[in-house]
C-alpha cells in the first residue's frame, strides 16, 4: 500500500473526503476494501475495519494458492494420460535426427535417456571389449535399470569371450542372484554401433560428418528410423551366440570363416587382411575402402586385434601378430569375408 494512501485512509477515518485532492489513493482504498461509499446520496468515502477486511482477503486469496497448487499437481498425470497417444502420433509425424560433436554431450545426454528406460535397452558395441573404469559405471547404471523391470540386451563382437573384464562384467550381470538380469550376445560379423532405448530414442555412431571426434554421434527420435535400426539389431541379435561371460581358452582355435586355420589360430581372414595391411603400413583409409567399411568400423576392428594380443599399440601388435600362428595362414584360396563386405551394420546415418 503507498503512503498515500494511506494518508487518504487516515482523512477518511477522521470524516474528511479527499477523493478530489487524492483520487488515485482513494482508488488504491477502493480496490484493497477498506473503504466504501454512502449510498444514501452523498457518495462520501466510509472506512472499514481494516483488520477484517484484510483477514478476508488473505483467506481468499489462500484459497486461489491452494487451488493454483492441485491445478499445478494434476498436470503431470494429466500429461501422462496423452504421452502415449502423442507418442503414437508423432510414428506418422516424424521426428529428427541430431548431430551431437561434443562426446561430453553426447555421454551426459546417453546417461540420461538411459536413466529414465522404462521396459527395454538395446545395445549393440562393436567395439570390443571396455575399460574397467566404464564397465563399472555401466554395471550401476544397468542394474538399477534391470531393478526397475528394464529388459537390457548387449550384442558384442565374439572377440570379447577373450577379454577377462568384459567377461565378468557379463557373468556379473547374467547371473544376478535375484531380480532380473541382462542378456548377452557375441557375433562374428561386423556391426555398427548403436543402443535404443524404449524403442524411441536411438543413438548411433557418425558416419557422415567428415574429421569429426570419434565418439561424436547421432540421436536419434524419428519413429521410423528407430524402428528400423531395432530390425537391424534384432536380425543381429537372433544370429548371435548366447553369451553369460565365460571365458574361450587363448589356445583355442576361433577362426570359424577360414579353413586355413589350426590349432592357436585366433583371428578372422579379415583380421589378417587387416593386420598384413598394418604391417605394410597402407594408409587405414585406403584399408576401409578396399574392405567396403567405414574408417570408424576398421578402426574398432582393431581396437579389438589390440585386446586379443594383450597389446597397447599398433607396433606392439604388428610385433606380436609376426610372431604368432595366424601370420602362417594362407587366405589366398578363400573366398569369404573379403573386401566389400559392410556386414548391413547399424549404419544407418550413413
Amino acid at each position: 500500500m503507498s503512503r498515500r494512501a494511506v494518508d487518504a485512509f487516515t482523512q477518511i477515518a477522521a470524516g474528511a473526503d479527499p477523493s478530489d485532492v487524492m483520487p488515485d489513493a482513494v482508488a488504491e482504498l477502493e480496490a484493497l476494501g477498506v473503504i466504501a461509499r454512502d449510498l444514501r446520496g452523498t457518495n462520501r468515502p466510509v472506512p472499514l475495519d481494516p483488520a477484517e477486511v484484510l483477514r478476508r482477503r488473505l483467506e481468499a486469496e489462500l484459497q486461489n494458492a491452494q487451488d493454483c497448487i492441485a491445478r499445478m499437481r494434476a498436470l503431470p498425470p494429466a500429461a501422462a494420460a496423452l504421452e502415449d497417444a502423442y507418442e503414437r502420433s508423432r510414428l506418422h509425424a516424424g521426428g529428427r535426427s541430431e548431430y551431437i560433436p561434443d562426446p561430453v554431450v553426447v555421454n551426459a545426454r546417453l546417461q540420461d535417456v538411459v536413466s529414465t528406460a522404462r521396459f527395454e535397452i538395446i545395445a549393440a558395441q562393436p567395439g570390443g571389449p571396455r575399460q574397467p573404469h566404464q564397465l563399472e559405471v555401466a554395471r550401476d547404471r544397468d542394474a538399477k535399470a534391470l531393478d526397475r523391470g528394464v529388459a537390457l540386451r548387449t550384442l558384442y563382437r565374439a572377440t570379447v569371450r577373450d577379454n577377462s573384464v568384459t567377461a565378468a562384467h557379463a557373468r556379473s550381470m547374467a547371473n544376478r542372484a535375484g531380480g532380473r538380469s541382462a542378456e548377452f550376445r557375441t557375433l562374428e560379423e561386423p556391426f555398427e554401433r548403436a543402443i535404443v532405448v524404449d524403442r524411441r530414442i536411438a543413438f548411433i555412431s557418425n558416419t557422415v560428418v567428415p574429421d569429426a571426434d570419434e565418439h561424436a554421434a547421432w540421436q536419434i527420435t524419428d519413429g521410423a528410423f528407430v524402428a528400423y535400426i531395432v530390425a537391424e539389431f534384432e536380425a543381429r541379435w537372433r544370429r548371435a551366440d548366447l553369451w553369460h561371460g565365460e571365458l574361450r581358452a587363448r589356445g583355442q582355435a576361433v577362426d570359424t570363416v577360414s579353413s586355413g586355420g589350426g590349432p592357436g589360430v585366433r583371428t578372422t581372414p579379415r583380421q589378417r587382411q587387416i593386420l598384413r595391411d598394418l604391417v605394410a603400413d597402407h594408409a587405414q583409409q585406403a584399408t576401409a575402402q578396399r574392405l567396403g567399411i567405414s574408417l570408424r568400423t576398421l578402426q574398432g576392428e582393431i581396437a579389438e586385434l589390440k585386446s586379443l594380443f594383450d597389446v597397447a599399440s599398433v607396433s606392439a601388435l604388428t610385433y606380436r601378430w609376426a610372431l604368432s600362428p595366424d601370420r602362417m595362414v594362407d587366405d589366398s584360396a578363400e573366398d569369404g569375408d573379403r573386401g566389400g563386405e559392410d556386414g548391413n551394420g547399424l549404419r544407418a546415418a550413413a
